[in-house]
């Protein structure tokens, strides 16, 4: 897991490499770097990083799930639980806000780092075929 004094090679927002003008790639760190790290995990399933078969949010398994308390709450607690394992994110700071639209759930989650005074925002929508983060 990508800590706050990581650095790593900077995703454009369709998560994929980029290229700095001189043809070297783009470097992220510290929060920065961590933050991506979160969104990454927001994507992936556990079990498909080899290195940390815990590492994923498991959204996926929502895909064509209808909508229900018992759904909501289950995505709430899922993201929260994985959000908590964070050392340097504030548990007091996490919330989770869902809404469903037209057969896609679509969560609002925000988060407080240790070093920050204001929440970092990730969007993230599970539709009906995939998953889909955005970084705000």
């Amino acid at each position: 897991m990508t800590g706050p004094s990581d650095t790593d090679i900077r995703l454009n927002n369709n998560w994929q490499l980029t290229q700095a003008a001189d043809g070297d790639a783009p470097v992220c760190s510290g929060l920065d770097c961590l933050y991506q790290n979160i969104a990454l995990e927001a994507l992936t399933q556990p079990g498909d990083v080899f290195y940390d078969l815990d590492f994923g949010w498991g959204l996926y398994d929502f895909i064509q799930s209808e909508d229900s308390d018992l759904t909501r709450l289950e995505i709430t607690e899922r993201v929260k639980m994985k959000l908590k394992k964070r050392e340097v994110i504030l548990t007091e700071s996490i919330g989770v806000r869902i809404e469903y639209h037209e057969d896609n759930f679509l969560l609002y989650c925000s988060f407080k780092f240790n070093e920050e005074s204001e929440p970092r925002n990730l969007n993230v929508v599970i539709g009906a075929v995939a998953v889909e983060v955005n970084a705000v």
